[in-house]
């Protein structure tokens, strides 16, 4: 029976330990990751090793792509282009666009640019 509880106080003592490393880990990878120059807006995940994210570098906006081997930028968008999407978007009526919107949009705006 002491056995028992010196095990449950060994486990409960090493979990303990190991959410305060990886929390003081956390903290200093944050830190490690700041830019005076430019800043990740918003990312998200497309498949395993594949992301798009939206960088700001100035005043400027890059649509980049990102996979394992590379990092390609997409495009370059414009300030008005960013409009912040909520959670609740379906419920206030409004209507997300589909995937032939968005790239017609992209299109359109690569374009524009070159």
């Amino acid at each position: 029976m002491g056995r028992i509880i010196v095990t449950f106080i060994a486990v409960a003592l090493i979990i303990y330990l190991s959410y305060l490393v990886s929390k003081y880990i956390g903290k200093g990878m944050a830190k490690g990751s700041s830019s005076r120059y430019m800043r990740l807006l918003d990312q998200i995940a497309l498949g395993p090793d594949r992301q798009i994210a939206v960088v700001q570098i100035g005043d400027r906006y890059l649509l980049v792509g990102i996979t394992s081997g590379q990092i390609n930028v997409l495009s370059e968008i414009e300030d008005e282009d960013l409009l912040p999407l909520s959670p609740d978007d379906g419920e206030t009526g409004m209507k997300t666009s589909d995937f032939k919107t968005i790239m017609g949009k992209l299109s359109d705006m690569t374009k524009k640019g070159r």
